[in-house]
């Protein structure tokens, strides 16, 4: 932190605060007795460990110091360079004395801070000389840190607020994306602000879509017009509207509201909800990557980016692909392939394309990915934003929006989600007060407590056989239940670890609504299939004393899905 000119307060013919680090008594006292009669205080310190510890302690602070070079428990050297690191902006002269004459030391000695070096035994003559000389740095480094310190904290403030704002756009733009916990992803600014931005959103059918977006330029700049484009996908992709469509308007917006120099490459990839096929659209953005059984296939650019032009030629269409069980898609921006080493070698021409090589069907490349990318990049500041998204095309990605289920769409819907991690499990606070003061349950209420009954009994199945692998056998006993809650107080009790992520999505249909239940957590998973393939009523009807809540469930939903062994659960109700 940039302090004061302490000149101002200095008392008249006081010429200042010395510190003595000698581990030699007599050559430290002798030292100390001169500086004294030259009108300094000074402190003494019989090594460097000593001399730092006085250095934090003392008060006011020191305005120079002089330092023996070879001492026992720390030496010179290393008592310099913790010193400088501690006074930050503020100068305090470090004077090096030793008896030896070693030209290493003395390198060694200004490299770690040192900004003079007297030799022993002293001549008084050359030490007077040496101290009006580092009288005038000090004073002359202390007027420019003065001079300069109004400008300091109107940049470490500007700083802040930029820091504040980086982090209410995120959330702005973050919290909408749906699925995030199921795909892989990096955003890497080179600024405080990102120009990369990643975008997801489930469409009606249950399908996702997924943009990857990347503005000309980083900073603020580039990523000011996020907003309006996360506005615009998420509504329309909500309400179904189709990848031409979207392109297309996004297109508009970007073109009202960007300078001519500026734009967004983007790639759009969709996936219905049946995933039988891959829509894609690339405009701009290096070539994506499609792995699947019989080997990657090139998802390149063949449009412009958005912004450029007042509308898209007809001839960019969205293209398609079609998928196979256990695909996986990766898209990233030019910042992936553009990363530099130390030597200036772009990450494009050392290790990017080996890991795409080694990429096998039905497996993630992200997490190899990122390691080589660090590795490649490591201790090099890089010029602009990195994003990275792998897909997993597989069932734990979508909804369970059945189209056996399906009715109309019609406006006015929402999506709400919350994750709960570690201390935070426990139970779940009701459906009304989570969502009654968002004003989402108007007009719901006749649907309240069939929604909360289905939400606790999926709550508790994924805390407490997911997060806790507690088993209902246990209540089979005949203080089963007592020994069941017994065991999952003592879990939560000792803090358990893992998390719980719940996503509601309401679509007002033509002749009533529908309102998706989505639930995924971090444990090892369990076996539901014979909770999907039971008959309720006979579950129901049965003296067993467990398993009656999912049995429940079903009968209030029209769907009830379990995918990714136990770890997603997925719910419609309807009516």
């Amino acid at each position: 932190m940039v302090t004061l000119n302490k000149l101002a307060t200095r008392p008249a013919g006081w010429r200042g605060k010395v510190l003595v680090a000698d581990d030699d008594a007599v050559s430290r006292q002798v030292l100390a007795q001169m500086l004294r009669r030259e009108g300094f205080t000074a402190v003494e310190a019989q090594d460097g460990a000593q001399a730092l510890a006085l250095f934090m302690v003392e008060q006011p602070a020191f305005d120079l110091v002089f330092m023996d070079a070879i001492m026992p428990r720390m030496d010179g050297f290393e008592a310099t360079r913790q010193l400088k690191n501690l006074h930050g902006f503020d100068f305090v002269p470090v004077i090096f004395q030793s008896a030896l004459q070693d030209e290493a030391a003395l390198v060694h000695g200004i490299a770690v801070g040192g900004d003079d070096f007297l030799t022993k035994p002293y001549n008084f003559a050359l030490l007077r000389a040496r101290l009006v000389a580092m009288e005038r740095v000090r004073d002359l480094q202390r007027d420019a840190a003065a001079d300069t310190l109004p400008l300091a904290l109107l940049l470490e403030s500007e700083q802040q607020e930029l820091e504040l704002a980086e982090r209410i756009f995120s959330r702005a733009i973050k919290n909408r994306n749906v699925a995030t916990e199921v795909l892989g992803m990096l955003l890497r600014p080179a600024a405080t602000f990102s120009g990369d931005v990643i975008l997801t959103q489930h469409l009606p059918d249950g399908g996702l879509r997924v943009l990857l977006g990347d503005f000309t330029g980083h900073g603020l700049a580039a990523a000011i017009a996020a907003l309006p484009v996360a506005d615009a996908f998420h509504a329309m992709t909500r309400k179904g509207v189709d990848d031409q469509e979207i392109v297309a308007e996004l297109n508009r917006k970007l073109y009202q509201l960007l300078p001519v120099e500026r734009f967004m490459a983007v790639c759009l990839i969709s996936v219905p909800g049946n995933r039988q096929t891959l829509r894609w659209w690339n405009g701009g953005l290096p070539s994506a990557w499609l792995c699947q059984a019989d080997g990657l296939h090139e998802l390149e650019s063949y449009a412009l980016p958005l912004g450029i032009v007042p509308e898209l030629p007809d001839t960019a269409t969205p293209r398609h692909v079609s998928l196979q069980a256990s695909d996986r898609l990766l898209m990233f921006s030019d910042g992936l392939l553009e990363a530099q080493n130390c030597a200036g070698i772009a990450f494009e021409d050392a290790g990017f394309h080996e890991v795409l090589a080694r990429w096998q069907h039905g497996s993630a490349v992200f997490a190899d990915m990122i390691e080589a990318l660090d590795e490649h990049c490591l201790h090099t500041e890089q010029a602009d934003d990195i994003a990275v998204v792998e897909v997993p095309l597989n069932s734990g990605l979508f909804t369970a929006a059945l189209r056996a289920h399906e009715q109309a769409v019609v406006s006015g819907g929402w999506t709400w989600g919350i994750e709960l991690h570690d201390e935070q499990l426990g139970d779940l606070r009701s459906v009304e007060a989570m969502l009654r003061p968002l004003g989402l349950l108007d007009g719901l209420d006749a649907h309240l407590v069939a929604l909360e009954t289905i939400v606790a009994e999926l709550y508790s199945n994924a805390l407490e056989h997911g997060i806790l692998q507690l088993s209902s056998t246990l209540k089979s006993a005949p203080d089963g239940f007592e020994l069941y809650y017994g065991r999952r107080s003592d879990s939560l009790n000792a803090g358990c670890k893992g998390w719980i992520h719940l996503e509601l999505c309401y679509a007002p249909l033509e002749t009533g609504g529908q309102i998706s239940i989505r639930f995924r957590d971090s444990g090892t998973g369990f076996n539901a299939s014979a909770w999907q393939t039971a008959d309720p009523n006979t579950v129901l009807a049965a003296a067993r004393p467990w398993g009656r809540g999912i049995a429940l469930v079903r009968q209030l939903c029209v769907a009830l899905n379990y995918h990714d062994e136990g770890r997603v659960v997925e719910a419609i109700y309807q009516w």
